[in-house]
């Protein structure tokens, strides 16, 4: 094969950027429901969202499934992938964020002092974990390692974050404090999980293919801007008073943290050591030839 790991990766091109919107925004609407569910369970709101929360993540998710048809071959049969719910994690993914979008579009258009509205308002509160779930395990891979370890979890904690930052402006001010502490340990965990990937990708990069080579040589540079949007700059806005520009920090992060999750990738199998073996030959003739 004439091909060599940087023309394969340019070849390509970034073709995951309808995935990166979806999951962003998925996540963005999924985190608000699930920062809902917390406030409900510790009793800083009730069990049923307001009908703003409400159409924040409608919108979310809407936008999130909207943008997801760029990734279809052909859109018209997305409906077959419902076929193996159960036994597929792409299938139990597209099952669980339609019914979250279909119940959060139902409490808009149900009224909202009604039981049907309410209860449509409290289930897909209750699906919006589940979808953030469905979200990070759909990518569990064998042979891509960088997708191991905590990753799938990551969205639970990215839309957790970004949730109750948008809800803190809604919590009553006797428990603002104690929101704002909240979301501060979910940056921490954040880190955590950053650092986590950090280095399965720094491990994986010298065992595997990198699938955007010229994304991983930069992946220095990458994720430290990562800590600054997602972790740093959110927590000192937040203790400034800042709400918006964290919130908007926030929201920016998600977009950027979903890029590099696709493009700081490593696949390791037997393709890639196949890959490997020819650039490190190809390597080797060339350097001899130059020798000579």
């Amino acid at each position: 094969k004439e091909v060599t790991l940087v023309a394969a990766s340019e070849s390509r091109g970034f073709h995951e950027l309808p995935l990166v919107l979806f999951a962003a925004m998925i996540t963005a609407g999924g985190g608000v429901g699930s920062a809902q569910l917390v406030c409900g369970l510790v009793g800083w709101t009730g069990w049923v969202p307001t009908r703003e929360v409400t159409f924040i993540v409608v919108t979310l998710l809407g936008m999130g499934l909207l943008s997801s048809l760029g990734h279809l071959g052909r859109p018209i049969r997305g409906h077959r992938a419902l076929h193996r719910v159960g036994r597929s994690p792409l299938s139990n993914e597209i099952a669980v964020v339609g019914a979250a979008t279909l119940a959060a579009l139902s409490a808009i258009l149900l009224p909202a002092e009604g039981p049907w509205g309410a209860g449509s308002g409290v289930a897909y509160v209750l699906l919006a974990p589940a979808t953030l779930l469905a979200v990070g395990f759909v990518y569990r891979l064998p042979g891509q390692v960088t997708w191991a370890g905590l990753a799938p979890f990551h969205p639970l904690v990215l839309g957790l974050g970004f949730g109750l930052m948008v809800l803190l402006g809604w919590l009553p001010e006797g428990v603002q404090a104690r929101g704002e502490f909240l979301i501060l340990s979910v940056l921490i965990l954040d880190g955590v999980f950053v650092w986590d990937r950090a280095k399965r990708t720094w491990e994986a990069s010298g065992e595997g293919i990198p699938v955007h080579t010229r994304l991983m040589a930069q992946r220095t540079s990458a994720l430290t801007l990562r800590v600054l949007l997602g972790i740093l700059l959110p927590a000192v806005a937040l203790l400034s008073g800042w709400r918006e520009l964290a919130t908007l920090s926030l929201f920016v992060n998600l977009f950027l943290d979903r890029f590099l999750f696709y493009g700081l990738a490593v696949r390791v199998n037997t393709e890639a050591a196949v890959m490997k073996a020819e650039l490190a030959l190809k390597t080797a003739l060339s350097s001899s030839r130059h020798s000579r």
